[in-house]
């Protein structure tokens, strides 16, 4: 997901008046909401139980999806026209299976038991279908989308949090970064260029002067004028989409001191009522000051290997969850079931596959990956 380096230089921005910035704005909002709208038709939907959205790219609109989430003891038809030459069964065996379905439909997917599955129908043009089994319908675990969703659409950005939204995925993790003038955004890198067609550092820049820029064209055309949104834009529409997990990984707080820009962060969240379901993620000194800072916050650290004494630490400095590299955990193990033990969320992120994540213990309370995982509702 990375484009070629641009040339380095100045910041090919124009600063444009605050009036003008704001015109911009509410002008592009409409568009952005209308555009949105357009991508997603046909291509991701909200449906009720046994019709799920197709979560391929939405210029590469397929028959059905390639992820879907179900709860245990649920079933998922996949529409006509989807046949089966290889095997009925679903492996690793005993999570999912495949049935004759009704009415219309061919096939039909069970849940069974908790865990990750892989289906492949073994005829040409129709791929496989990778399986999520929850013990609940929204968790255990919670599937978390990166960035949004970065395999349908460009991190960090309203678009990709739609996608997510449409899917139906109760989890969802941003990065966030602070402008010039101190209003915090969305935006993985300090240097912006691998996302958007400027060039500068996020903290150099104002918010008027970001907005400015296209974040969505290097991903597809699908996205072009795609900006570059304010946390406060995020956590809008993260109300309306009724996120049960939000992850902010504050990647730095320059060019605010620590306590002013956590101040800034808690009253947006809390300003949206979102307070409960936010969990604020830094480093672990930096989490240890947003608890101080910011009565009711949930806080949480992302780690490599898990030491017996970091695990202590964790505890003993309130952390509300921590977030594991998927080659790490493994090796974290015994301090993890400590963690989960004391209550403290466990999660996973980077699994290279989905079926690896069976292999996982503790079993993790959430999973943070790439995937469009549609969700059975």
């Amino acid at each position: 997901m990375v484009k070629g380096a641009l040339e380095a230089g100045p910041p090919l921005v124009r600063t444009p008046t605050a009036a003008h910035a704001r015109s911009l704005r509410g002008r592009r909002g409409l568009w952005h909401v209308a555009r949105a709208a357009l991508a997603l038709v046909g291509a991701i939907a909200c449906l009720d139980q046994g019709r799920l959205a197709t979560a391929g790219s939405p210029v590469d609109a397929r028959p059905y999806p390639s992820y879907i989430a179900l709860q245990s003891g649920r079933s998922y038809s996949l529409p006509s026209g989807v046949g089966v030459q290889g095997s009925f069964l679903a492996f690793p065996v005993g999570i999912a299976r495949v049935l004759p379905g009704d009415g219309d439909s061919i096939l039909t997917i069970s849940a069974l038991h908790r865990g990750f599955a892989e289906w492949d129908p073994g005829i040409q043009g129709q791929h496989p279908l990778w399986i999520a089994v929850l013990d609940q319908g929204r968790a255990a675990p919670i599937l978390v989308g990166h960035h949004g969703v970065p395999s349908l659409a460009p991190e960090n950005t309203l678009a990709g949090i739609r996608v997510a939204c449409e899917l139906g995925l109760p989890g969802i993790e941003v990065d966030v970064r602070f402008t010039a003038d101190s209003i915090p955004v969305l935006m993985h890198d300090r240097d912006i260029r691998r996302t958007s067609n400027g060039t500068g550092y996020v903290d150099q820049l104002t918010v008027a002067q970001l907005d400015l820029l296209d974040v969505g064209s290097w991903f597809s055309p699908i996205f072009v004028g795609e900006r570059i949104p304010t946390l406060v834009d995020f956590l809008a529409v993260s109300a309306q989409c009724g996120f049960d997990h939000i992850e902010l990984d504050v990647k730095t707080f320059a060019p605010l001191g620590r306590d002013s820009a956590w101040a800034r962060i808690g009253r947006a969240v809390d300003e949206v009522g979102l307070l409960p379901r936010v969990l604020l993620a830094s480093d672990l000194s930096s989490v240890r000051r947003a608890v101080v800072l910011i009565p009711g916050a949930r806080t949480m650290t992302y780690g490599g290997v898990v030491t017996p004494d970091f695990a202590d630490t964790l505890i003993a400095s309130r952390v509300s969850a921590i977030g594991v590299r998927f080659d790490q955990y493994q090796a974290s193990a015994g301090p993890l079931a400590r963690l989960d033990s004391a209550g403290v969320m466990v999660g996973v992120w980077a699994p290279p596959g989905v079926l690896d994540l069976n292999s996982l213990t503790p079993t993790p309370r959430f999973v943070t990956t790439d995937w469009g995982w549609s969700f059975v509702r």
